[in-house]
């Protein structure tokens, strides 16, 4: 079985707990494929719908392994169409709530294995990172929440 590790909007805004992407960093290199998405809010549809001005020219909040993949986005979602060759994809990062959710959403439908790592997902609020948990057990199965 061929699996990866996707990093979602690990970003300097993003980590309040500085703990959280050193934790994250540490476990990219449990994986032999990592890719690992940066959120920029210039030109998104978060900018138009909801006037959300955070995110211009956000950086890391960690340093990704050198065979990471490295990409931007503009949207919630951090699935690519090269991902389609793993059958099992771990995610982490944030937020649990709105990119993971959307990314686990986007992988089921390419019959892909969403495996959300919740100890490595996060949400501006802890609330809302539970009900995504709800939400993504209800959606994928608790048998895919690690």
């Amino acid at each position: 079985m061929t699996k990866a590790l996707l990093i979602i909007d690990v970003q300097v805004s993003s980590v309040t707990n500085a703990d959280v992407a050193k934790r994250i960093e540490k476990l990219q290199y449990d994986y032999d494929n990592v890719f690992v998405s940066l959120f920029s809010n210039k030109n998104s549809p978060l900018l138009k719908i909801l006037q959300w001005k955070g995110y211009e020219n956000e950086s890391l909040a960690f340093t990704p392994k050198e065979s990471a993949v490295i990409f931007n986005k503009i949207g919630y979602s951090s699935f690519l169409p090269e991902m389609k060759k793993f059958d099992e994809i771990y995610l982490c990062g944030f937020d649990t709530d709105a990119c993971i959710y959307k990314t686990a959403m986007d992988l089921v439908e390419n019959n892909i294995c969403p495996v959300i790592l919740k100890d490595y997902c996060f949400s501006a609020n802890e609330k809302f990172h539970k009900m995504a948990l709800e939400l993504i057990e209800r959606n994928i199965g608790k048998h895919n929440i690690m």
